[in-house]
């Protein structure tokens, strides 16, 4: 029951308006939405570039049907490669980045112009896919095969201008290395040793994992009650 304690909370708070204070909106978002997992996108455009790039704006949203969110700024007022890659071609692939090939996979952040490939300044190895165009990188230890679900454009509310878009893929295949799995199939943090992204250009690495049961309702209905009654009583 230790989770009803109270907490001791400092109060310094610093406040930012982020519509008069538009410099801060990216470096404190950043450095605090944290970690962050990286989609190491694979994409080919139309012309047959092969295009490699890294991007932290990147999560699961859902299973059933399997779907990953990527949501990739506009680059000098237009689409990165990736994105217009993906919006094109409506196939690509997320790999997630290890510690053995992390500078690897940052030679990908390189802004080359969009006839130009990053697969050979990475110095990674394609895999060929099985049910899309672009290829997985075959380092990667869990690499997922998707298919344009949806692509949204963000558009700013007082600008209009368009600043990024949110790709939504559905995951139709999946490669998993045998060794990082786990007895009951899962994946292993551990094994896998992914990178996360954090503010600024840094990165890391997990730490420590740990376990908290989720607390059931039949055996603390009684106490969640009496604090919801005492809060109540204590604001009349």
């Amino acid at each position: 029951m230790g989770c009803y304690s109270a907490l001791v909370i400092p109060d310094l708070l610093i406040c930012h308006d982020l519509l008069t204070m538009i410099n801060l909106q990216y470096k404190l978002m950043i450095s605090a939405i944290i970690p962050r997992p990286i989609a190491f996108v694979s994409s080919i455009s139309t012309a047959g570039v092969e295009n490699l790039g890294l991007f932290s704006w990147f999560n699961m949203i859902h299973s059933n049907p399997p779907l990953v969110s990527v949501t990739i700024s506009t680059g000098a007022g237009k689409d990165k490669d990736t994105s217009a890659n993906i919006q094109e071609t409506k196939e690509f692939t997320v790999n997630i980045i290890s510690v053995p090939f992390v500078d690897n996979a940052n030679a990908c952040s390189i802004d080359a112009p969009h006839d130009v490939s990053e697969w050979p300044i990475s110095g990674l190895t394609k895999a060929p896919s099985v049910h899309v165009k672009p290829p997985r990188v075959k380092e990667s230890a869990f690499s997922m095969e998707c298919e344009l679900f949806q692509a949204t454009d963000l558009v700013h509310p007082e600008s209009g201008a368009k600043t990024g878009t949110l790709i939504l893929g559905r995951v139709k295949y999946i490669h998993v290395r045998k060794d990082i799995l786990t007895e009951r199939g899962g994946v292993d943090p551990d094994k896998l040793q992914p990178i996360t992204r954090l503010g600024d250009i840094l990165y890391a690495t997990l730490g420590g994992g740990f376990r908290i049961p989720r607390l059931p309702w039949a055996e603390n209905a009684e106490k969640v009650l009496e604090l919801n009654k005492a809060v109540a009583e204590a604001t009349q």
